[in-house]
């Protein structure tokens, strides 16, 4: 299955992405993508009841896929109100959704997937996963969704649980033109948060350079090179007031009432047919919304105590204040010649901030005296991510070649980018008299630094391939073979620049207050007694560490085969094989330089080469036009990204823990094998049943660790093997056999049972995981793994999805009652005897409720976490992570000219 490639050969192939890096500090434009087959659901044009809205409108081509596969239609995500990618997906059987961005399929972590937009590879805004962040993509651009569960040879062999490729409206078949307005307010945005100016573009999306890294300071990098922000000795103290003045000072925090949230976007679109049988279409959509959300958050960090006597050293209770903007635009044009030869260029651009604010209380064991002395602490996080892509495709039927030959080809390029200017965090120490606040500071505590982070990353993509396929016809058998190939290149630039203001540099008297903005005001800057040294260079200090700024590039070449075969329209035989070459390479910098901190021989050893050679077969049993049976085993692998053979740390979304990944990272290979039983019944009605079992060799995990001073950390490694298996239903019904009262209501629904164990190989000195434990920690391992054998990480036992629907007879109003949960799963893997984090049930019911006043006009109205359930992780009986969500009320008015 595998060839490993010598050194010298994995230089010469990884072509200019690579050789640019050895030879240069930055990184050209490279390229991403790859594509699997690009099928596009055409429109279709509904007449009659809305019964079951459109949910039916796909099963169609789920029944004719070869391969085991669900899919989401428009209607049917607008039906539910899902405003994006990621929350429309959770509806699908075996998929849950994590931190609101990433679906985890069949239990089976991000990483464990792979995402196409329109078949083709896009690249990541999210420096922290190996995929795109689903949320990025609105529903206003999507046409369907496609959820492939058993591979295939045309898919890409990175697939573990599955492949999601969004599809985005294409052109339409007669004129639309449409505009959306709606609003929305949630419970929890009755209380008022705390929040700051910002810039005055935020309302866009963008930062209009309040929050970006001063000139001054810049420039003194660049200067200082690898000696930093505190390099220049020769500083005099009107320097370093100038300097120190040069940051935003403006951050409050004041109190906020915020905004109701609201949003608009419009689409139009035509076609014309020319006299020679041709069409040319178009199709251009816009979309914005600004959103609000105040919510109570509690975080729990470094466990101790012991089994005995369980509890965290170091925890905060916080009010969140966060503003989430976001737009999109797409523009498609798509021309069609003879039925035979189609053309088509999609042009998008998606935009997407997250403005946080937290501040509230902060404990630390060791330092907090509750009731005299007490802590609190503020961070903010500003952050823009950004995809733009533009992708060229074609389909062409050649019917005089052979029998019949079909080609379709595709080239795209992509970029995607985050920003994170000015991240900051600060701590306050509050001393009370009998329950009175007497006093509010900067925290006098040594070592305390207000720290504030710069972060960018860059991702430069591009793609191309091609699919041909012929068919052979006979008495009682027909024959389609089918070849290709894709290519991927992708190029990715970070970097973080991580600065501090330090305490102990600013005289005590001018430290007093509860306010950046008045502790920093101009005055203070600008008094030489705000500083306690002459020249106040004591006041900065440079946290910025070799590995902070890196760049790296990916390159994947594959070919496949596959046959499909019809044996007299009872039996069908698909499969094939996919042979891929991957190169990838990731090379830190000296921090501020444009000089790599590894020399030539160690970024050649360090190059992950791999080839490999993916079989999949597929047998499908017909006994009649509803039913049909399907079994597929295939083998494939999951690679490391980028961030995972890195050892620079990263801060996790989700836990705020440290995150490293081992250089020595080596591909999880997988067998997979499905069976499903379909049932198509009349009326749009069906049922399915599906097994599943998924060996894993060396999966990839994250595991915990101690980490100086107790900070925790999570270590990507990985582990001897591992395993899942599970269960699956799906079914939609009308309830028509109750009583003719019943007809115009329909229930659908899903769950999945599913069980998983990963074995680490922490008690085998010798096992890849103890080699890569003792690499990321100096060759000695700092705590041990409570459960060397678990479930894996982010794996829940069961997901379940139920829908009760109801449509009027005479098309004017429709009801559904959503409701969607998930078992227990892993979060932080427990060290030191101490039991697995655990995020716990999050139980979603949405209402939503659509009316037709007359054919141009929606209007549609939901509430959303009628439950007003919380998101919560646990450990030890202990709330690692506790955040309310509220119950959510919306509303929207569509009108189509």
């Amino acid at each position: 299955m595998k060839n490993n490639q010598s050194s010298a050969f994995k230089v010469g192939g990884l072509s200019l992405a690579i050789a640019s890096i050895l030879s240069a500090s930055a990184l050209p434009l490279s390229a991403v993508a790859q594509q699997s087959e690009d099928e596009v659901i055409e429109e279709v044009v509904a007449t009659g009841t809305r019964l079951k809205g459109t949910a039916t409108a796909v099963l169609q081509e789920r029944q004719n896929q070869a391969f085991v596969a669900d899919i989401l239609g428009a209607e049917q995500i607008s039906r539910t109100y899902d405003g994006d990618a990621a929350a429309a997906l959770r509806r699908v059987t075996g998929l849950t959704l994590v931190d609101g961005k990433f679906i985890y399929v069949r239990g089976l972590g991000e990483r464990y997937s792979s995402t196409q937009l329109n078949g083709m590879t896009v690249p990541s805004p999210d420096p922290t996963r190996s995929v795109v962040p689903l949320d990025l993509f609105p529903a206003t651009i999507i046409e369907s969704l496609n959820v492939q569960k058993s591979y295939s040879p045309n898919m890409p062999g990175h697939f573990g649980g599955g492949n999601v490729n969004i599809r985005t409206k294409s052109i339409p078949t007669e004129f639309v033109f449409n505009v959306n307005l709606g609003a929305g307010w949630n419970t929890q945005n009755s209380d008022d948060g705390v929040f700051y100016s910002g810039g005055s573009d935020d309302w866009t999306g963008r930062d209009d350079g309040t929050r970006a890294l001063p000139d001054i300071i810049r420039a003194g990098l660049a200067a200082n090179g690898s000696a930093g922000f505190e390099g220049d000795r020769s500083r005099t103290l009107a320097e370093t007031q100038d300097i120190l003045g040069s940051f935003n000072w403006d951050i409050g925090p004041e109190s906020k009432s915020v905004d109701p949230n609201f949003s608009f976007g419009s689409t139009i679109g035509n076609n014309y047919v020319f006299d020679n049988d041709s069409v040319l279409g178009f199709l251009a959509t816009v979309s914005y919304s600004n959103q609000w959300t105040v919510a109570e958050e509690l975080l729990g960090n470094d466990i101790g105590g012991g089994q005995d006597n369980p509890r965290f050293t170091k925890f905060r209770d916080m009010i969140s204040t966060e503003q989430n903007v976001r737009w999109s635009g797409m523009f498609n044009v798509g021309y069609e010649y003879n039925s035979n030869h189609k053309v088509e260029l999609v042009n998008m651009m998606l935009h997407d901030m997250r403005d946080r604010v937290r501040d509230g209380f902060y404990f630390d064991e060791s330092e907090s005296d509750p009731g005299i002395e007490e802590f609190r602490r503020m961070d903010i996080i500003f952050e823009e991510r950004e995809m733009v892509s533009s992708q060229l495709k074609g389909t062409h039927n050649f019917l005089n070649l052979l029998d019949g030959v079909f080609f379709d080809w595709y080239v795209g390029t992509s970029r995607a980018s985050r920003e994170a200017p000015d991240i900051m965090e600060v701590t306050f120490q509050q001393f009370y008299d009998d329950g009175t606040l007497t006093l509010e500071r900067l925290d006098d505590t040594p070592g305390t630094n207000l720290n504030r982070q710069f972060q960018v990353l860059f991702d430069e993509s591009d793609t191309y391939g091609f699919n041909v396929s012929t068919a052979f016809f006979g008495d009682g058998y027909d024959i389609e073979l089918k070849a290709g190939m894709d290519y991927y290149d992708k190029t990715r630039d970070g970097n973080n620049i991580d600065l501090a203001i330090r305490h102990f540099g600013i005289s005590a008297d001018f430290k007093e207050g509860s306010r950046l903005s008045d502790i920093f005001s101009p005055e203070n800057i600008y008094n030489d007694d705000f500083y306690t040294s002459s020249t106040g260079r004591s006041v900065f200090q440079d946290n910025t560490g070799e590995g902070d700024k890196y760049s790296a590039a990916t390159k994947l070449t594959a070919g496949y085969f596959m046959a499909d075969a019809f044996f007299n329209q009872k039996f069908r035989v698909s499969g094939g094989f996919r042979y891929e070459d991957f190169q990838q390479v990731s090379i830190p910098f000296v921090e501020h330089t444009d000089t790599f901190a590894d020399d030539t021989d160690a970024i050649v050893d360090s190059i992950y080469s791999e080839t490999d050679v993916l079989p999949s077969l597929a047998f499908t049993y017909i006994p009649s036009e509803e039913m049909q049976y399907r079994f597929n085993v295939s083998q494939t692998l999951i690679r490391p990204d980028l961030r995972d053979i890195s050892s620079t740390f990263f801060i996790d979304p989700l836990t705020e823990f440290l995150v490293r990944g081992s250089p020595s990272l080596v591909e999880t290979e997988l067998t997979n094998v499905d069976f499903r039983w379909e049932w198509y019944m009349s009326q749009g009605n069906n049922l399915s049943i599906a097994l599943f079992y998924k060996d894993m060799e060396n999966p990839i995990e994250m595991v915990q660790f101690d980490g100086g001073e107790g900070v925790p950390q999570l270590l990507t490694a990985n582990g001897e093997e591992g395993e899942l298996y599970g269960i699956e239903f799906e079914f939609l019904h009308d309830l028509a056999f109750i009583g003719d009262n019943f007809s115009n209501f329909f229930v659908s629904g899903n769950m999945t049972l599913s069980d998983s164990e990963v074995t680490i190989g922490a008690d085998d000195q010798d096992s890849l995981f103890s080699q890569q434990a003792r690499e990321a920690y100096g060759g000695t391992v700092t705590a041990t793994i409570t459960n060397n054998q678990r479930r894996l990480v982010g794996h829940s036992e069961w997901v379940a999805n139920l829908q009760l629907g109801w449509d009027s007879s005479n098309g004017e109003h429709s009801a559904s009652l959503v409701y969607n949960s998930f078992g227990e799963r892993i979060i932080a893997p427990g060290v030191r005897g101490f039991e697995d984090g655990i995020e716990k049930p999050f139980h979603s019911l949405d209402a939503v409720y659509t009316y037709y006043p007359d054919f141009n006009t929606t209007i549609k109205l939901r509430i959303q976490n009628i439950f007003d359930d919380e998101k919560e992780i646990e450990q030890e009986g202990l709330t690692l992570r506790r955040l309310t969500v509220g119950t959510g009320f919306n509303a929207s008015i569509t009108y189509n000219f």
